[in-house]
């Protein structure tokens, strides 16, 4: 009571009062549509950085009628689970790596198939051309998951606790965490290693404990990760360039207003492309920062001894995937 005294007493008349009292109030409009994201890395990691900007674009364009969450750090599970969340709409939107997808869709392999892509450029060059929007139409059919954005990692290269890997005779026993993918295991099986499909959420511990010697990723995911803590070795193979997508409930986003589908489609492309350039000018920054860590980092300026234990697998593969598909690359 005494602070509402002190009010009329600084000048507050009850004529301002009652004439204020008669102006609208300005309420934020409630949001219309939620979306949920799921993602398995931690906030360092850039294509959970890439989710941050798309929950910003999405929400001030379309001024609130969507409001975005993002749920990072396997909190609501690893890519496998996202498949499932997005087909039964208890999930809107979600990264999968490709990997992944093969088993939904056997075109997706093309990105398992090892030194496919000589470097990012010509990787974004590819899907622009045309097989980005063949590979979305055919996991929309099979699926009902619409991509609405490409991520593209930077190359993936081995990081273990035995030893430096400078030519394919040093993959011999090695025991390496992979992704769920045939082609995967066969490519670590013909390098000479013992490939053990797992989780990323189970990576760390697996690499910890010693169930498995090695994994295989994008360099700055060691560091975001922090995977550097048990491991030693990294050595720069650049084996696979397998992209994340930015997938999202077909029907959910057909549900939307046309404006705000808009806003939405184009949000995840820029929020893929964000991705894509911050992982790949990361990555020198990241060498160099794992070295300070402790890591020792060995280039590979000869890979023909991993390339050619692993040719057979493009011939074995044509026929599932597809040749236009593997032909894109060429």
């Amino acid at each position: 009571m005494k602070s509402g005294k002190n009010r009329f007493r600084f000048g507050w008349s009850p004529l301002f009062l009652a004439a204020a009292l008669l102006l609208p109030f300005r309420v934020a409009p409630a949001a219309q549509y939620s979306i949920k994201m799921g993602n398995p890395s931690n906030p360092e990691d850039n294509c959970v950085k890439a989710f941050f900007l798309f929950e910003k674009l999405v929400e001030e364009r379309s001024k609130g009628a969507i409001d975005v969450q993002v749920f990072h750090s396997a909190q609501l599970g690893a890519h496998r689970d996202y498949i499932e969340g997005l087909q039964m709409g208890s999930l809107q939107a979600a990264e999968i790596n490709t990997a992944v997808l093969t088993a939904s869709d056997s075109k997706f392999m093309v990105f398992d198939l090892p030194y496919i892509s000589r470097n990012t450029e010509h990787f974004i060059s590819v899907l622009n051309a045309g097989l980005g929007e063949k590979l979305a139409a055919s996991l929309l059919e099979s699926t009902g998951i619409r991509i609405i954005g490409w991520m593209i990692r930077s190359p993936r290269s081995v990081y273990n606790s035995r030893g430096p890997i400078r030519t394919a005779a040093d993959f011999s026993g090695l025991k390496i965490r992979i992704m769920e993918s045939p082609i995967m295991s066969k490519t670590f099986s013909l390098l000479g290693a013992v490939p053990v499909p797992l989780a990323a959420s189970e990576r760390y511990m697996a690499l910890q404990t010693k169930v498995v010697d090695a994994a295989e990723n994008s360099v700055p995911l060691v560091i975001t990760q922090k995977e550097y803590e048990v491991t030693k070795y990294l050595s720069l193979t650049e084996h696979f360039s397998t992209p994340n997508i930015i997938g999202m409930d077909a029907n959910f986003l057909n549900g939307l207003p046309a404006d705000l589908r808009k806003i939405v489609l184009d949000a995840g492309r820029e929020a893929g492309e964000y991705a894509t350039k911050l992982d790949s000018e990361s990555v020198a920054a990241a060498i160099e920062e794992l070295k300070k860590l402790g890591m020792e980092v060995n280039f590979i300026a000869d890979k023909s001894s991993f390339i050619e234990k692993v040719r057979p697998l493009y011939d074995e593969y044509r026929d599932e995937i597809g040749g236009d598909v593997i032909d894109a690359f060429n």
